[in-house]
């Protein structure tokens, strides 16, 4: 009579938190900077070009969760309570994200701000979260990527009105970069470490 092999589930269990503390999987980290860094230099390469692309990207989200919102209110599923404030602000999101595809330069503008907003906050938050690992290998990176995304918003959002048109595509290529690089330098150091 042959033994079935034991399989100790807490022993399992125990490995799985183990590599789930020891740091997210380097190579996907690596390869998602090095795609950041490849995206930086696209943009650098035409930024009218990138800024475009971003609007039309940027354009289709909003169309898609105009639309989402709007079914959601419908159903009750939104959680506000209210069906026609649900359905109404879907209803602004799509027509906001149908403005920015038909009127792409004009959306730009807009979009540019809306960016920096975000370049402004995403870099408040990096550098928070560097705060909180601060012991850990890697936080000073983080907090780096934090303080250029940062400058960056402040800086699109008292450009906007002299250079709006390229300016959107040339601080996506940075922010690409320093996300990039970010990623980069954490995969390495988690490579370090195992």
């Amino acid at each position: 009579m042959t033994e079935t092999p034991h399989i100790d589930a807490h022993a399992a269990g125990r490995d799985l938190a183990d590599r789930a503390a020891a740091g997210p999987d380097w190579k996907w980290t690596f390869a998602l900077g090095i795609l950041l860094i490849v995206g930086g230099f696209c943009a650098f390469l035409n930024p009218f070009v990138a800024s475009l692309t971003a609007t039309a990207i940027a354009g289709g989200f909003f169309i898609v969760g105009g639309i989402v919102q709007s079914v959601m209110g419908l159903r009750g599923l939104d959680g506000t309570g209210s069906k026609v404030l649900a359905v109404v602000f879907g209803a602004v999101l799509a027509l906001f994200g149908l403005t920015l595809w038909i009127n792409p330069i004009a959306g730009i503008f807009s979009l540019t701000v809306l960016i920096g907003a975000f370049f402004l906050a995403v870099g408040l938050l990096r550098m928070w979260m560097a705060a909180r690992i601060r012991p850990e290998t890697g936080w000073g990176w983080m907090a780096g990527a934090g303080a250029v995304s940062a400058l960056l918003g402040l800086l699109v959002l008292f450009a906007v009105p002299a250079g709006a048109v390229g300016l959107l595509g040339i601080f996506l290529g940075v922010e690409l970069l320093s996300s990039g690089a970010g990623a980069v330098a954490l995969a390495l150091a988690v490579r370090k470490r195992q």
